[in-house]
């Protein structure tokens, strides 16, 4: 748990007569599910705030009009400043993905 490593999941019962023992075993555990639960709800949290930043699809259809951004074409331009940001607009002819 110090190095960010996943608990181990084994077993902890065994049968001692030493009662320290079995107090470190208890608490070995309780530390293994507090482990668990913070780790469950760090991935709940990180899937939340993943999500926010995230966008979903457009929903594109064929025959609508899009502009495209000249982000990776490459032109004549001798600088690209002074190119265009986008180009005129497309016709989806077909949905790919």
């Amino acid at each position: 748990m110090n190095y960010g490593r996943h608990p181990w999941k084994g077993n902890l019962t065994v049968e001692t007569e030493i009662p320290s023992l079995e107090d470190l075993l208890k608490k070995m555990e309780t530390t293994r599910e507090k482990a668990k639960t913070a780790i469950e709800r760090t991935k709940k949290t990180m899937k939340r705030q993943y999500d926010k930043r995230t966008c979903q699809s457009q929903g594109l259809k064929t025959e609508e009009q899009v502009w495209l951004e000249v982000r990776n074409i490459q032109t004549n331009q001798p600088e690209k400043k002074l190119d265009q940001k986008r180009y005129r607009p497309f016709t989806i002819k077909e949905e790919i993905g």
